[in-house]
């Protein structure tokens, strides 16, 4: 059994990697133009990790409750607390998109919340317009 789940995160991790590689692109953004709830988390992970909290907590607040929730799921799952484990993930989303909310009402269309003008969204309204 864990070795499936060994396969299965190894698989993810290559493709995340080749994604990276050959230029990934987000795709809600990529469709909508606007950014996505995950936007910029990468970034703010990178900063993070260099030891820079406050640009990182700048880039996406909620870097660092996602690190520990997937710490905490960690050993609830070894611990076999599934139930708790989709509670905390529930709670996690509502968390998300109401920061996602926040952030669209606060900061967009500011940096880091710029809109894509090469989505398809914005490509179909520059034809009627």
């Amino acid at each position: 059994m864990a070795n499936k789940y060994l396969k299965t995160a190894g698989a993810a991790l290559l493709v995340l990697c080749l994604l990276f590689v050959f230029g990934y692109r987000c795709p809600f953004q990529a469709l909508t133009g606007f950014p996505c709830p995950g936007c910029n988390f990468t970034t703010a992970l990178i900063f993070l990790l260099k030891g820079d909290v406050v640009t990182s907590l700048w880039y996406h607040a909620m870097v660092i409750p996602t690190l520990l929730l997937c710490m905490i799921t960690l050993f609830l799952w070894y611990r076999k607390g599934m139930d708790r484990i989709k509670r905390l993930w529930l709670v996690w989303g509502i968390a998300m998109i109401v920061y996602y909310i926040v952030r669209m009402a606060a900061v967009f269309p500011d940096s880091p919340m710029v809109y894509d003008q090469m989505s398809l969204a914005g490509s179909v309204f520059r034809l009627f317009s």
